[in-house]
């Protein structure tokens, strides 16, 4: 396979071989030792307007088209010169982006998998020389601690698994409106490390800081007035939405629908909140007789999948 469709062959099927060694009796796929066999080291896509280094640990995006017009929307939704901490963050593909994109003051990643930190610090490497922001990277579980990650950040990302948020920074995304800044809070890398058994995990704190450090006093100055939502389940961010709207903390102001994956009833969701209630959608009073109720997430999802018929199009073409 490998001599018919080699980086010297006309049709370029294969980049590289790897091979990956799970030693441990766990029902996790992939273990901690990689080894390149052949081929090229590093694998490069553009998306977002920067060059992303993807690894074969890495989780990239299969429909990269659909994701670069995602990034592109979500751009549009951070204020210049924003403080931005993203959560769920992988190798920081959309924290960089948008630290190039938005002239952002600051960007901070949180990601619990170590293995992304080498595809962080590589795709960082290839940044405009113009980006002038203090750029992050932080192996972390956001489950452990969350308020003293959103603390300091004007915008919150959040790109959670398909099950959704975590119940404890739900709460605290719930709780902002109630959050007094303290001062004198410890740093937020410094925290409690139990025994981890999950072997994609470090036992510590690592962190990756490019750039500039941020100003004395800056980072704990501020409470986030923007929350940016990326979800590729529907039922769990349908529950996460209600709850974050049940407590009046956060208004929905706009929801965009992608389509990932042409041919099927999935759907990638990118909402945007913003601090304070009202402002969501309401229903029209009408004299006629009353239907099943719907509330207005529902009226949501059908304009959601509206609109990735349209995004389904584009993908096709």
């Amino acid at each position: 396979m490998w001599n018919k469709g080699g980086p010297r062959r006309d049709v370029h099927l294969i980049h590289s071989i790897w091979a990956n060694f799970q030693t441990s009796m766990s029902n996790v796929i992939f273990g901690n030792r990689w080894r390149h066999l052949i081929g090229e080291r590093d694998f490069w896509e553009h998306v977002g307007g920067i060059d992303v280094s993807m690894v074969p640990s890495s989780f990239g995006q299969a429909n990269t088209r659909a994701f670069d017009s995602l990034l592109q929307k979500l751009q549009k939704c951070v204020p210049y010169g924003s403080s931005v901490v993203d959560l769920y963050a992988g190798a920081g593909v959309i924290g960089l982006s948008l630290a190039a994109a938005r002239k952002c003051r600051s960007v901070k990643c949180v990601e619990v998998n170590k293995e992304a930190k080498y595809s962080f610090e590589k795709t960082a490497s290839r940044l405009p020389t113009t980006v002038d922001c203090c750029i992050s990277w932080h192996q972390a579980d956001t489950s452990k601690e969350p308020l003293s990650w959103l603390i300091g950040s004007d915008v919150v990302v959040v790109d959670p698994p398909r099950k959704g948020l975590d119940p404890s920074l739900l709460t605290a995304l719930q709780s902002l409106s109630f959050t007094k800044i303290k001062h004198n809070l410890p740093e937020s890398t410094k925290r409690n490390v139990q025994n981890e058994k999950r072997p994609w995990i470090l036992r510590g704190d690592t962190s990756v800081q490019i750039n500039k450090e941020m100003g004395q006093g800056e980072s704990q100055s501020s409470l986030p007035q923007t929350l940016i939502y990326i979800s590729c389940g529907w039922d769990s961010f349908k529950e996460d939405c209600m709850s974050l709207l049940s407590r009046k903390a956060w208004r929905l102001e706009k929801v965009h629908g992608f389509n990932f994956f042409p041919g099927t009833h999935s759907i990638e969701i990118l909402a945007v909140f913003k601090r304070g209630s009202g402002g969501n959608i309401k229903k029209k009073k009408s004299g006629k007789k009353k239907k099943p109720t719907r509330g207005p997430l529902d009226v949501i999802e059908d304009n959601l999948f509206e609109e990735s018929l349209f995004d389904k199009i584009e993908n096709l073409e």
